[in-house]
């Protein structure tokens, strides 16, 4: 996969933030500290786009990765699953 301009786009607290572009999303759900962030920035081949972090739960908020306006990567938390 070739991705030109990947960009994060919100860190979503309700439905309402949602973002509204009819875009397809992809999402990664699992327990904390698995890699779902890790394994964004890997297919995307950026090392930052999606933060890391070495505390396990440390995301709260659904975050939306908007892939060169073609689809979403959504990160859901693990209080969502």
């Amino acid at each position: 996969m070739i991705v030109k301009n990947p960009k994060f786009e919100i860190s979503a607290v309700s439905k309402k933030q949602y973002p509204n572009k009819g875009l397809p999303e992809i999402v990664l759900a699992g327990k904390s500290n698995v890699g779902k962030s890790s394994f964004v920035n890997t297919l995307i081949n950026r090392k930052g786009l999606a933060r890391t972090s070495s505390e396990p739960g440390k995301t709260r908020q659904i975050n939306f990765y908007n892939i060169d306006e073609e689809f979403y990567f959504v990160d859901l938390p693990r209080i969502w699953i």
